[in-house]
């Protein structure tokens, strides 16, 4: 029996392990524009936000934080999207949901191509009705933004059998802020902690085989 009609999967750090990718990119914006490097804590900051917005968190103008998109997106095209992998147990996860006819979409605030051809690189585009991605503008930047895209796509009239799953606070606060369920992944990048304070009910898995046990109820 289904809980869910329609489950939404963030990219980084729910469907895949992109940490190493991010990272290496993030590394030559600072590199190639002649800034500090950040320390670690403040580096992992950077998967799952928007890079624009990462950036100007870390005091870089509109202008910089632009021209820093763009180092990232050409470093992530020759080098970064390779460093990617889908986490162990996940693609058996997707495919017992589909065969029991959950709708899957992916909702991240990654750059739409990028998110496209990581999906279809990972071979698990077969899985998913609809993939929704960040805009290069601010019309669709943040991950409420991007949900609320998806779910007009699918045409979800139940939001009540609708779920996002995550592993960010930016993830949590999506779902709350368009008023659907959240799954939170603790194997990702996230902390409980940090989804919690966006989040408060939310449930919580630390491995991908335990998202099919929520959405799919054993009678």
């Amino acid at each position: 029996m289904k809980k869910y009609d329609i489950a939404l999967f963030d990219l980084d750090g729910t469907l895949s392990e992109s940490g190493e990718g991010i990272l290496y990119c993030v590394r030559k914006i600072f590199e190639e524009t002649g800034r500090p490097l950040p320390d670690e804590k403040t580096l992992g900051t950077f998967i799952g936000p928007p890079m624009y917005d990462s950036l100007r968190r870390c005091g870089f103008s509109h202008e910089d934080a632009e021209d820093g998109v763009e180092i990232y997106k050409r470093n992530f095209v020759e080098t970064g999207i390779y460093k990617n992998k889908v986490y162990a147990g996940m693609e058996q996860v997707l495919a017992v949901l589909k065969e029991n006819g959950v709708r899957l979409g992916v909702a991240t605030t990654k750059y739409y191509p990028f998110a496209e051809r990581i999906i279809k690189m990972l071979g698990i585009e077969k899985y998913f009705d609809f993939i929704g991605g960040a805009t290069a503008g601010t019309e669709r930047r943040t991950k409420a933004k991007v949900i609320s895209w998806c779910l007009e796509n699918m045409g979800a009239d139940d939001k009540i059998r609708v779920v996002m799953i995550g592993d960010t606070k930016y993830d949590a606060e999506g779902a709350d802020a368009v008023g659907i369920d959240f799954i939170g992944c603790l194997y990702g990048y996230g902390t409980k902690e940090e989804m919690d304070s966006f989040f408060g009910n939310a449930v919580y898995v630390k491995t991908p085989s335990e998202i099919e046990k929520i959405i799919i109820v054993q009678r």
